[in-house]
């Protein structure tokens, strides 16, 4: 009998598909595979790969217990980089306190929904808030300073992109940058600043992000560690 593999995986089936492929993403990793293919040729196939996926699941996951948002009493939340104590209680009117350490909910005694579940709600919405009025001003200051002036600036929830620009010249933030550090937060605004001018992601994109944003690569470094605000 084959020893058990240090991780688990999920395997999804395609009747389109001709070749297998691995995909390791938010901690997990799935196996695609054609419709027709023997689960027992699947196990080898992932076993002989195992070198190469554990280091990779290891990162993940280390990744994911740095930046975790951890909505219970006494958890954690992050905000511009900087770690916060989460707690709650019951009240007259839903509000959001930061102050010290701590980010204090207050959840209205109306609320008969699961506690966590109507606090992971209430940040949400108050994220969404702060976001349309940081982000949105940070993107227009930053805009003025690189030359670059979108023709309009909106926040938005994505799951797997931290911001986007589109041929109109628009450009879309996800909320959740209120979670990076401040310097993190403006290299990504000032990358979909630049895709004003090149929209692609050549050696003139990368050259021009480098002009206004010389650190640039360390900051793209640890995005890729970021992820796990992307998911909460």
């Amino acid at each position: 009998m084959a020893p058990e593999l240090p991780f688990s995986y999920q395997v999804v089936r395609s009747r389109r598909r001709r070749t297998a492929s691995l995909v390791i993403d938010m901690g997990c990793v799935e196996v695609r595979v054609p419709a027709l293919v023997d689960a027992l040729w699947v196990d080898n196939w992932v076993r002989s790969k195992a070198d190469w996926i554990v280091p990779r699941l290891e990162s993940q996951t280390r990744a994911l217990e740095r930046h975790a948002i951890v909505i219970e009493q006494g958890g954690r939340f992050i905000l511009e980089g900087v770690d916060f104590t989460l707690g709650w209680c019951r009240g007259a009117k839903s509000d959001v306190a930061v102050s010290g350490s701590q980010v204090q909910l207050t959840l209205s005694s109306r609320i008969r929904k699961d506690e966590t579940d109507a606090v992971r709600e209430l940040l949400k919405r108050w994220m969404v808030g702060v976001a349309g009025q940081r982000l949105v001003a940070r993107c227009r200051e930053l805009g003025e300073q690189c030359g670059l002036q979108p023709s309009a600036v909106q926040v938005r929830d994505y799951r797997r992109k931290w911001g986007q620009c589109n041929v109109r010249g628009e450009i879309s933030l996800n909320w959740r940058l209120l979670h990076l550090s401040p310097e993190q937060r403006d290299y990504v605004l000032i990358h979909e600043l630049c895709h004003l001018r090149e929209m692609n992601h050549g050696r003139r994109f990368w050259a021009l992000v480098a002009r206004h944003c010389p650190d640039y690569r360390q900051y793209r470094s640890a995005l890729s560690a970021a992820y796990p605000y992307l998911i909460w």
